[in-house]
């Protein structure tokens, strides 16, 4: 019986011995190409940065050239333009005075036309629930407020006993 267990750790030792030179060795052999490989590889990425950067520095110096030169011609014709901006801002200030002064007078007509019309739609003669409803649309009230006055002149325009009085609130609210 010894014997054949002798038999079988020697089988056993002989296929362990076989496993590891057909599937460990290669594997590690196959590793260490590729490190050597990848060590040609990142040599080689070294040397060409090298070069590129070599080749960017030159191509900068060469653009620093140029932007000095552009600087140059860009100051000349700054100074052009600050001459000729110069003049122009004279010119549209004095513009822009005139066109002020048309705009206010304007204005100032706007705004009396504005009041004379407000004054006489809330004028109790001239009542008109539909106009004074959208004057208080348009107006700067909040929303409360708003409803609170529509509701009265609503109420005006089925009751011309309660006109004056609704018209009154709306002006008061206004501030008129």
């Amino acid at each position: 019986m010894n014997k054949n267990i002798l038999i079988g750790l020697v089988l056993i030792a002989a296929a362990a011995g076989g496993y590891y030179q057909f599937s460990v060795k290669p594997a590690q052999e196959a590793a260490a190409a590729a490190a050597e490989a990848a060590a040609a590889e990142a040599k080689a990425a070294e040397e060409a940065a090298a070069a590129a950067a070599k080749a960017a520095e030159e191509e900068a110096a060469a653009a620093a050239a140029a932007a000095a030169a552009a600087a140059e011609e860009a100051a000349a014709a700054a100074t052009e333009a600050v001459e000729g901006a110069a003049e122009a801002a004279t010119e549209a200030a004095e513009g822009a005075a005139a066109a002020t002064t048309e705009a206010a007078a304007g204005a100032a007509a706007a705004v009396t036309e504005a009041v004379t019309d407000a004054a006489a739609l809330l004028d109790p003669a001239n009542f008109d629930a539909a106009k004074i409803n959208a004057m208080i649309d348009a107006s700067s009230l909040d929303d409360a407020t708003k409803g609170t006055l529509k509701a009265g002149i609503d109420a005006a325009a089925g009751n011309p006993a309660l006109v004056q009085g609704a018209i009154d609130a709306v002006k008061a609210a206004m501030g008129m």
